[in-house]
């Protein structure tokens, strides 16, 4: 998982595993719980990031703004 997700995932408040014999392994979602008003929050949270991301691009004259805002979404 991108580390920007994962950690904006902690923030909105969604429940991580540890060690649990019974589950997936550290790091993973619990995805049993009912996450409605987290989910809602993360969306809005990723919006606002890519637009100030891509604003950001822009102030600085970047030709490729779309390009170098889109490539923050995957890990490298």
């Amino acid at each position: 998982m991108n580390p920007k997700f994962k950690s904006l995932a902690k923030e909105c408040g969604f429940v991580f595993w540890t060690n649990e014999s019974h589950g997936p392994g550290p790091g993973k979602i619990d995805w049993s719980g009912n996450y409605d008003q987290e989910f809602e929050h993360y969306s809005r949270e990723l919006i606002l990031w890519t637009i100030t991301t891509y604003q950001n691009q822009l102030k600085e004259g970047s030709e490729r703004a779309v390009k170098n805002t889109l490539d923050q979404f995957f890990i490298k």
